[in-house]
């Protein structure tokens, strides 16, 4: 059993609601992950970095009719993450799953701090990780209180009373917690709390029902689209279709003479149209007639942005080199070379519920609605453009119908953007700024395109021998508090064959390679690519050497015992040593991101010009599997999103205007082109939970791509496989 301290400063009492606590986590205990698991290490878990003992957290709150609400620090854009973390104080609180209730906590950078962050926001699949402790203290504790106050009503030391589903009972005596809420909010805080040893958890480890899963069936939950505020008026902004352009000229008189229009305004980005409707705000942008200054924008096509890409990778020093061993040594004094090239195009986010924001500024205060993924540096960008103190900006997050990036950008433009419009606008009513699906498609924050030059080498025996490995892109970190180059761009490089394959002599470069198309974090961050580019050049590498695939990777994971063991079991569970099923052809890939692994084997049938993914066979170590059914939905899910991207996704740009606008354009894979069966297999490592919401993502992509090569398509070197160009 664990036992954790706890002081009477690490919470808040609001007697008056009923028992409403925060927490702040002490000493620092044994971490099973470890550095070398999680870009950011040991930070993702130490809730006592940060600084201040007089800091507080609101975690939850029992109402009289027995309601628990816990306040989530992290957005839920769809993964499952609010109902994940309900039950982490749900099963130390003893509660009654069906009256637990999840809602977005307040902005606070001290109360709310990410840890892997040091700041409030979601991301790196870390919203578990990072909330294992603290959530689970808070619910403990809450659960001491709540018996203590009952033990001093009833008369009986609380040690004598049971507290199941929310109910507490001692002999011919019941209650809910909502009875003693207010009651427990006046006792003493516990000076130490034990936490449920595992085999007496009820919730956690099994498949529990989902909180959010009504909501949505019923279409009860309001994401950042549905907020409708009393009197409030509807904006659309016209954008240059062109990166960078500046607006010259705007002729708005027709725009703002038309039926249900309020006001036409400028903002840096363009032109504003607020309306009594989105329809009468639609029909006035389109009669706006601007100019803008092509000639400052981007004006190459995404093909020649690749060509400029490569090129840089021989004319200019990198921004990253690490090298291990003599590579270039080796590779001249190998028998077999192995060389590819791989172009990874932009990507759009392509979210079910495009980009929306609802908010009203009357001078003074501002309050905004939607679905903020990094609320702390959202309300410091409103703050310092609305000319007030972060206190007078208040932010109610809400779920997001998805993201994958999208909204976690290091600008945050997108409510930048809003702020300037409501500080033009000054209007005395709340203003809702929509983005139409071309809005959201065209407005560029892609995934960036990338470019690798890969080189291997083999030995008589078919062993690596060396490596070489270049890479050129844009960062996502030009305008973030990250390190600036030169420094190991993580949102560049995790994930990279040089970091996660055994090799001694290895040579690793990223050259930091600019265009005016902005661009953001995409679902992995960058193992979307690296881990693309990893997996499909070692089983290149495992062909060229004559090795079984699944071999010849073991034979490289000495240092990556856990993904060495989920190669194995979805091996084992695939029926790897046998020979496939007539008509069937496989392929592999294992890979490690944000802390947790993931290998899947794909079985195809047909032909490489019309193929049928049959079956795709995964084993997956996300640490302890909070909710098995949550992981197995986004290991699903995450299959179908990589390979969409993989086989289909492409942002192309003519003149520096992106091509796409719409999913008539942006192809994305079907309900039919999914795997006829996806199977996954939990594997127990031992450790805390870990990400799960992007590990998935990656892996299934090169096991189909490594399959199609093994019928004998042509070795892919620009995705998507079925580029439209």
């Amino acid at each position: 059993m664990t036992s954790l301290t706890t002081s009477r400063r690490t919470f808040v009492v609001m007697a008056s609601s009923g028992l409403l606590l925060g927490l702040i986590p002490k000493a620092a205990r044994t971490r099973e992950i470890h550095r070398q698991d999680h870009p950011f290490g040991d930070s993702l878990f130490r809730a006592d970095q940060v600084p201040g003992d007089e800091l507080v957290r609101r975690f939850l709150e029992i109402a009289p009719d027995g309601t628990v609400t816990v306040f989530s620090k992290h957005l839920d854009m769809g993964q499952g993450t609010w109902s994940g973390l309900a039950s982490l104080v749900a099963e130390e609180l003893d509660a009654n799953w069906t009256k637990v209730r999840v809602t977005g906590a307040p902005v606070s950078n001290t109360a709310y701090a990410n840890h892997m962050f040091q700041r409030q926001a979601t991301g790196g699949s870390t919203s578990l990780a990072n909330s294992w402790d603290e959530l689970r203290r808070a619910g403990a504790v809450a659960r001491a209180m709540v018996l203590a106050a009952a033990a001093r009503s009833w008369g009986v030391h609380a040690n004598a009373i049971t507290l199941k589903d929310g109910v507490l009972s001692h002999g011919a005596r019941t209650a809910t917690l909502g009875d003693f809420a207010q009651a427990a909010a006046h006792e003493e805080v516990p000076h130490e709390v034990a936490l449920k040893p595992r085999a007496a958890w009820r919730l956690l480890g099994r498949d529990t029902p989902r909180t959010d899963m009504p909501g949505k069936v019923t279409g009860a939950t309001k994401y950042g689209i549905d907020g409708a505020w009393q009197d409030m008026r509807h904006a659309v902004i016209a954008r240059s279709s062109r990166f960078g352009a500046r607006l010259l000229h705007a002729d708005t008189a027709a725009a703002g003479a038309m039926p249900g229009v309020e006001a036409v305004v400028e903002i840096p980005s363009g032109i504003a149209v607020i309306a009594r409707t989105t329809w009468h705000a639609l029909r006035a942008r389109d009669a706006l007639t601007l100019t803008w200054s092509d000639g400052e924008g981007e004006t190459r096509s995404d093909a020649q942005i690749a060509r400029d890409h490569r090129a840089a990778m021989d004319q200019q020093p990198p921004s990253w080199d690490d090298m291990r061993g003599d590579p270039a040594t080796m590779l001249a004094r190998a028998a077999t070379r192995v060389e590819a090239e791989f172009t990874f195009p932009y990507l759009a986010h392509a979210a079910m519920e495009p980009l929306a924001l609802l908010g009203q500024f009357d001078g003074t205060r501002c309050k905004l609605r939607g679905g903020f993924q990094t609320q702390a540096d959202n309300r410091a960008q409103v703050a310092a453009i609305l000319g007030l103190e972060a206190e007078a900006v208040e932010l109610e997050t809400v779920p997001a119908g998805g993201s994958f990036g999208r909204r976690a950008g290091f600008t945050g433009d997108w409510v930048v953007e809003f702020a300037q419009l409501l500080k033009a606008a000054r209007a005395p009513y709340p203003i809702k700024l929509t983005w139409t699906r071309e809005d959201d498609m065209r407005g560029g924050h892609y995934r960036p395109l990338m470019v690798y030059a890969m080189q291997g080498g083999l030995d008589a025996q078919g062993r690596l021998l060396a490596l070489d490995m270049r890479l050129a892109g844009q960062s996502v970190t030009g305008n973030s508090p990250y390190p600036k180059a030169p420094y190991r761009d993580i949102t560049a490089l995790e994930g990279n064959f040089h970091d996660l394959y055994d090799h001694p002599h290895s040579r690793l470069r990223f050259f930091h390679a600019d265009a005016k198309v902005p661009v953001v974090t995409y679902r992995s961050i960058s193992n979307n690519h690296t881990g693309v580019a990893k997996e499909i050049f070692v089983d290149r590498l495992a062909r060229a050497a004559g090795a079984d695939p699944v071999a010849f990777r073991l034979a490289l994971l000495g240092a990556e015992p856990r993904q060495a063991q989920v190669l194995r079991v979805a091996a084992k569970a695939a029926n790897w040593d046998t020979p496939p099923p007539r008509g069937i052809t496989r392929g592999v890939a294992v890979h490690r991101s944000e802390g947790s692994c993931v290998a899947q084997v794909a079985e195809l049938s047909g032909s490489p010009e019309d193929f049928r993914i049959e079956r795709i066979v995964s084993a997956v170590d996300c640490g302890l599997a909070v909710n098995p059914d949550t992981v197995r939905a986004q290991v699903e899910g995450g299959t179908g999103f990589g390979l969409s991207s993989a086989l289909y996704g492409e942002i192309n740009l003519d003149n520096g205007a992106a091509r796409q606008s719409n999913f008539d354009g942006y192809r994305l894979l079907r309900m039919n082109e999914m795997p006829r069966r996806i199977e996954v297999h939990m594997v127990e490592s031992g450790t805390r939970p870990s990400g799960i919401g992007e590990p998935g993502s990656v892996p299934g992509a090169p096991a189909v791509i490594n399959a199609l090569e093994r019928m004998g398509m042509a070795p892919v070197s620009r995705l998507p496989v079925f580029a439209s160009t």
